[in-house]
This record gives C-alpha cells, structure tokens and sequence, in this order.
C-alpha cells in the first residue's frame, strides 16, 4: 500500500519556492506533508497520491495548463483524496484555462486564494483549519462504514472558512446550482411516486428530460454525445445493463435524501470515470506504477477501468490489471470472464497473473481452465500459478484432479527410472 500522508502538494516547478514554504506551514501545524523535488522519482509522486488523505493543488496560470498537474488531479479525485486548489490568481483570470472536468473537480466549497503574500500566514491558517476537519472527518468516516463508494468528497461546506471573499470566488463551478430545475421532490418520487421499479427506457426517458441540457452544458467533453455518453455508463456501471431500475438500487447510489441526489452522484461518478481514463493514458512507466496501486481501492469506477485494462495490447499492463483486480476484491462476473480468458495469453506473465488472480477471488467458475493449464501449459512458473489457484478454489473437481495427476507423474518417474536401471 502506498505511504499515507496527511497532504501531498501538486504544483507547477515555477512556484516550487512557494510550495516549500506551505509545506513548512503545513509541517508546524503537525501535519505530514509530502512534494515532488526535483531529481526524485516519477513514480514516486503517484504513490504519495494515492496513499494522502488530502491533495492541494497550487493553481497559477501555468499549472491550469501543465499536463502533469492535470493527470495528478485526476488521480486524487479517483482515490478520493479531498482536493484544495490554493489559487495564487482570481478564478476568473484561471477559469479560461481549465478544462471542463478540472472545472467539475474543483468545486467552489474547496478553494483557497493567496493573492498575495502579505495574506500568505492568515489564509494558510484557515487551510489548516479546514484540512484538519476533514482528517477528523475521514477517520470518522472509515470507523463508521465499511462502504466503498465511487467516490466520497471529503472537504465539504467550508465556504468561506477558508478565507475568500465573493470577488475571489467568482465564476467557480459548484454542485448547488439547480436555479432552473424549481422541484424540491426527490426525483424518483416526483416521476415514478411510489413504484418499486420501473423499465430502464422510463428512467432515461425522464432523466434525460429534467437533466439532459444540464449534462450537455456542465460535463467534460467526451467523443460522443455527453447524454448518450452518460446514460451508457450509469445503465453499465450502476444499473448492470438491467432492463429494470429498481428503486433500491436508485436509493443506495444516491446516499442522501437531495432532489437531485442521482443527478449529483452521476456527475461525481462521470467525473471520476473520465479522471480515471487520464490516469490510465499516462506514460508507461507511471501508468504501470499507478494501475498497481489503484488495486488497493475497491471504489467501482476504479474497478472498471481495471477491467477494461485487462485486453490492453501492453502485456506489462495486463498482468498488473490482472493483480491489482484481485487487490480490488473484483468477482463482478464481467471480470472474471476477462481473467479467465487471460489464462491462455500469449504471454506467460500473463497467464501467470491471471491464474493467481482467479485463485485470489475464488473463482470457481474458473476451475476447468485453470486445471487445463496446470496440466499442459509449456512454463513450469505458470503451472505452478495455476496449482496455486487450484488450492485456493477448494473446490473438490479441482483437489481431485489435483492428487490423480501428482499420483500419475509419481507413477511415471517410477516407470522413467526403472527405464534407466
């Protein structure tokens, strides 16, 4: 598992002597603080993503638009670090830089300006303040739930807590802004009132209706249309491609009682796939890095990009997928149809990885090409895999095949040396 730290500082190398001085602020107020120096590894910086409990992102007009700062956002959001942008600017000399999703990630409730440095101490302290409520938060919270949601904002309501005034916050994208949707019903009770389940068609029907325009506006570009785009991934990722909605389903996906609680979670969940398909995109020795990590989190969005790793052309990323998926916990049975036709790859890694993998999660449907493997594939290292696996399924077809096949290669070494003699 990667390091924890209490904060870990993205930042743009020209306000590196400004970061240096935050995480000395940050380091007096008792909080582990970990930065990118220059000369230290690459992968180095993911690991510390993904092991924080906060990310603070020192935004400037070069940072906006640095690719790396926009892929280390993107891996913050996913592992479901609590996000602060510090903005050494106004938002609206930044706001024409920012892409349509960082705009949706960083939402206005987080934010922080230092426009100068004569307020660098009084605004730091109010950051402190609000980091170290939701460090509290977030203990809290993983004492009380064993849940794992695609993901959980953790910095929430502190508005002005931290510091700004309404001209500093002007034009920041937030999640309340219903102004032109007036129904405070819940949406499930205002379409469908007391119904159980409904058909899908019906739910996108009414969806698209009270949201669609709004999708269309708010959501990050993707190559298709946004609604078509959305609908596709709430039907797959939510629903299970189900023909039917039920309203149980509908009600644990959106976790709090708010008449636009699915629409918000479908846009935190849209924002959270697209930020894991940038992750995914990045170079190949980062990206092997962080695929290995993401396997620590069992949020859904991060388990289906997983998933979709595992027919990669890069053999190097299938095996990891393959490993990190069983980190996940992932028996969604989508997955272990992937993994189990992993087992006759091309690539002895990855039969290896997948063999281990669908003995990790217990696959038992996996158990007639796993034992097909053990018996005749060419690599003495991947039979010992899927031997393993085979333990692990516990499964009696399997420790039957088991004990014939050792009993016939006794019976056969016997044969080879009496031969000799």
């Amino acid at each position: 598992m990667a390091t924890t730290n209490d904060v870990v500082i993205g930042y743009h190398i020209d306000d590196y002597d400004f970061v240096e001085k935050l995480a000395d602020k940050l380091q007096q107020a008792n909080l582990s603080v970990w930065y990118h120096k220059p000369k230290e590894a690459v992968n180095q910086t993911s690991q510390a993503i993904l092991g924080c409990k906060i990310y603070v992102a020192i935004m400037s007009e070069l940072a906006a638009v640095d690719p790396t700062m926009q892929e280390q956002l993107a891996l913050a959001y996913i592992s479901n670090s609590a996000i602060y942008p510090l903005s050494k600017i106004r938002f609206r000399f930044l706001s024409p830089k920012l892409s349509g999703g960082v705009k949706l990630m960083l939402a206005k409730i987080n934010w922080c300006f230092v426009l100068n440095m004569d307020e660098f101490d009084i605004k730091v302290e109010s950051l402190i303040k609000c980091i170290k409520k939701d460090i509290k938060n977030k203990r809290q919270h993983d004492s009380n739930s064993g849940q794992n949601n695609s993901h959980l904002t953790l910095a929430l309501n502190h508005g002005q807590d931290l510091g700004g005034d309404d001209s500093e916050f002007e034009g920041v994208p937030g999640h309340n802004h219903f102004k032109e949707l007036t129904t405070q019903v819940l949406f499930w009770n205002h379409h469908f009132n007391e119904k159980i389940e409904v058909t899908w068609e019906e739910f996108k029907e009414k969806f698209t209706h009270d949201y669609g325009e709004k999708i269309e506006a708010e959501f990050p570009d993707v190559n298709e249309k946004k609604i078509d785009f959305v609908m596709n991934m709430v039907h797959k990722e939510v629903f299970n491609l189900s023909p039917v909605v039920t309203k149980d389903i509908y009600s644990n996906f959106c976790i709090e009682r708010h008449p636009h609680a699915f629409f918000l979670r479908v846009q935190e969940y849209t924002v959270a796939s697209l930020s894991l398909r940038q992750v995914l995109s990045m170079d190949s020795s980062l990206r092997i890095s962080t695929i290995q990590n993401l396997g620590h989190f069992s949020f859904p969005a991060i388990v289906s990009g997983l998933s979709e790793l595992l027919t990669d052309r890069d053999p190097n990323v299938r095996t990891v997928a393959a490993i990190a998926l069983a980190h996940a916990g992932s028996s969604h049975p989508e997955t272990v149809d992937k993994l189990i036709s992993l087992v006759e790859d091309e690539d002895r890694l990855v039969r290896e990885s997948a063999c281990l993998s669908l003995g990790f999660l217990r696959a038992t449907q996996a158990t007639d090409p796993i034992m097909n493997c053990w018996r005749n594939d060419p690599i003495s290292t991947v039979r010992e895999a899927a031997e393993l696996a085979l333990s692990k399924l516990d499964v009696i077809e399997a420790q039957s095949c088991i004990k014939v096949t050792k009993l016939l290669s006794s019976e056969m070494n016997t044969l080879k040396l009496a031969a000799n003699t």
